[in-house]
């Protein structure tokens, strides 16, 4: 073979690989959640919470391209994962989006209705969900008829069967909210497995490191577009914790989905949507 044809055949196969991979992430990569499966494992993770699954799902942003049919198929996605305890992280309607009217809200409340989980479904308000007060208004009213329990700097113990429990704690987000610390933190117990979640990932660095075991977080969609070197999206408040996992303090875990909905344009790129779910795993300390 010729150097010429050798030549054509690489820009060929270029081409041709470069064609797939800009067609997989704006055709479908958007609209493909992807199941992220993770084991928590504790001596402070009571024996009757072994096995108790946590689904976490952050930035929906619904209303310019994440619509009812895409919705639809997260929350059948969702279902079919049978999750006792589900979350979500915050944003449920996009910032670019077009006016929220009342066959809307009624179309998120109904869908998020849907969503099952036997030992409650808990959700924190992300910077989208605070853009002004009626914005504030129409999600808490969403999330309420979504049968989502909202958790503002405020805790709550989760328990399956028995008297053993873990604590789930809930911050506002750090870009437009009101993060109070000492309020969320006050009925926690330091011999509890506390797993705080707050829209934004920054906000890991305020938390009590003697008390938390786990943080989850969204808000940055993981970059959407993510080149290593730059990325299509990059808020505030994920600055020093941008995406994927990271120790602080060598104590616990600061854990950032990629989240389900985009922004901006509807493309992902090594930043793909995902669903976590999470399996609580007890520890025998005398093992």
């Amino acid at each position: 073979m010729k150097i010429w044809q050798k030549i054509i055949l690489v820009l060929i196969l270029v081409l041709t690989i470069t064609g797939a991979l800009t067609y997989d992430a704006f055709y479908s990569a958007p609209s493909r959640f992807n199941i992220r499966h993770e084991t928590l494992s504790s001596v402070y993770i009571p024996e009757q919470m072994d096995g108790v699954t946590i689904l976490f799902f952050s930035d929906l942003d619904y209303n310019n391209f994440m619509d009812q049919e895409r919705m639809q198929k997260l929350v059948n996605e969702i279902n079919e994962l049978s999750a006792d305890i589900v979350i979500f992280g915050g944003d449920i309607f996009d910032t670019m989006a077009r006016p929220i009217n009342v066959v809307t809200l009624n179309t998120v409340a109904s869908l998020l209705q849907e969503i099952k989980a036997p030992l409650g479904k808990f959700a924190v308000f992300g910077d989208t969900d605070r853009a002004s007060d009626q914005r504030a208004a129409n999600v808490a009213d969403v999330l309420y008829r979504g049968d989502f329990e909202v958790l503002n700097n405020t805790s709550i113990n989760l328990r399956n069967t028995g008297s053993g429990s873990i604590t789930l704690v809930g911050l506002d987000n750090g870009v437009n909210g009101t993060t109070d610390i000492n309020a969320a933190y006050a009925n926690v117990s330091r011999s509890s497995y506390v797993i705080t979640v707050c829209h934004t990932p920054d906000t890991a660095d305020l938390v009590p490191a003697d008390t938390t075991r786990y943080f989850l977080a969204g808000h940055s969609h993981g970059g959407q577009v993510f080149w290593y070197f730059d990325s299509l999206y990059k808020p505030k408040m994920a600055e020093h914790y941008f995406r994927g996992r990271h120790t602080v303090g060598g104590t616990f875990t600061v854990d950032i989905t990629n989240g389900v909905g985009t922004t901006i344009k509807d493309v992902r790129f090594l930043a793909n949507a995902e669903i976590v779910l999470y399996r609580l795993e007890h520890l025998d300390v005398n093992n």
